[in-house]
């Protein structure tokens, strides 16, 4: 058996060692990918879409609703300009991404207002910045931000990103991405530390990374510095949305803490995985359009108890994760698609809502006037067929 001696090992081209020795016995070794649980953000691949697979936005119609889970689209101050946004089949060649972010522009603005801001944001909670392991006060330590991006636009294009952070005083950071082709293309974004922001250990919003597809002249800046003027972009954005033959997909989004701003491949997590980490901030029983399922007319939501009024029915609804704070919203189906059964079924004659509960459990309400079943009478809260759903919302 040999032994080899050495200290350390280099390529003879680097310029610093990959592997060093003490003497001791132990090892440290420079790893730049391939580390598990380094991708910050939820849902990069576009694997969950909860509430819809398809969705028009304008201006007050669906705007921040995330058709795609942690992944919303809005306008701001943007009276014109219309999309469509859909999960989509065309991604990247060999990389093993199942879906891209689509958005399909259907009415085009023409930065008529100086102020106009058409952009997709993803927030995250302060306390995972603040547990990321960047150094977010030291220049020398970087968020690492990598996508892939393709759009139908042809000839030269920039893509600005825009981070903003919460606590404390707001700063926010413009950069953008320079798109030569049609093809897919992966970008990189590094984003230094600076010694001025602040990220509490708490569930709030911390951190804002929005992609702007079109930006007024009133929110352009110099990029790739930090300040405290809102700004989205510079004057050499592209407007996306200056056609209807417009497409644009993004997907493979990568959020990360580097030393050195370089990317790294990008973290694929299973589908159950990114499914329990979406129910954080949304989580739907029922119709789920993305995986082809429903309830059926019958089946339980959970067991209910009757009050005195003999009109509302009490349903405890357990999460499948603790929520990030008690769900401040309802999202529901019409009327006619909800039951109660005891030794009949009987339609509900409201829509459900929330009453009380915690980020681990809700109580709805599943009206139904005239029930006839006395006071604290259990019974059985069902869908009564394929339409109905039940959506809980912590969203940030």
């Amino acid at each position: 058996m040999s032994i080899l001696k050495v200290d350390a090992i280099r390529h003879n081209s680097a310029t610093s060692d990959a592997i060093t020795m003490a003497s001791d016995g132990t090892c440290t070794a420079k790893i730049t990918n391939n580390l598990s649980n380094r991708r910050i953000n939820i849902n990069g691949a576009m694997q969950i879409w909860q509430r819809s697979i398809s969705l028009s936005v304008s201006e007050g119609t669906n705007e921040g609703v995330t058709a795609c889970d942690r992944y919303g689209f809005e306008f701001g101050n943007a009276s014109a300009g219309a999309a469509t946004i859909s999960r989509s089949t065309d991604v990247p060649t060999n990389l093993g991404f199942p879906y891209s972010f689509k958005i399909d522009v259907t009415t085009i603005n023409n930065m008529s207002a100086t102020n106009t801001q058409i952009r997709m944001p993803h927030r995250i909670e302060a306390q995972d910045i603040a547990n990321s392991g960047w150094k977010y006060n030291d220049p020398n330590s970087f968020l690492t931000i990598s996508f892939y991006f393709k759009s139908n636009k042809s000839g030269t294009n920039k893509l600005p990103l825009m981070i903003r952070t919460f606590d404390g005083t707001a700063y926010f950071y413009v950069s953008e991405i320079t798109q030569s082709d049609t093809n897919w293309n992966r970008h990189t974004i590094k984003v230094p530390g600076n010694s001025n922001l602040t990220f509490n250990k708490d569930s709030g919003m911390g951190l804002s990374i929005e992609w702007y597809f079109a930006v007024g002249s009133t929110y352009h800046t110099t990029p790739d510095t930090w300040g405290t003027v809102q700004k989205h972009g510079t004057s050499s954005s592209t407007n996306y949305f200056d056609s209807t033959s417009n497409e644009m997909f993004i997907t493979g989004i990568q959020i990360e803490s580097t030393t050195n701003g370089i990317a790294t491949d990008f973290e694929y997590k299973s589908e159950q995985d990114e499914l329990l980490r979406c129910y954080r901030y949304y989580y739907k029983m029922g119709k789920l359009d993305y995986k082809g399922t429903h309830m059926s007319a019958g089946e339980t939501y959970g067991i209910g108890m009757s009050d005195n009024d003999n009109t509302n029915i009490y349903c405890q609804i357990d999460f499948p994760v603790p929520m990030r704070e008690p769900p401040s919203t309802l999202d529901y189906a019409s009327i006619g698609n909800y039951y109660v059964r005891r030794d009949t079924t009987q339609t509900c004659t409201g829509n459900p809502s929330l009453t009380n509960g915690s980020e681990f459990s809700f109580r709805v309400n599943f009206p139904k006037s005239s029930h006839g079943w006395g006071t604290g009478q259990m019974l059985w809260c069902q869908s009564a067929g394929s339409g109905s759903y039940l959506g809980f919302d912590a969203e940030l």
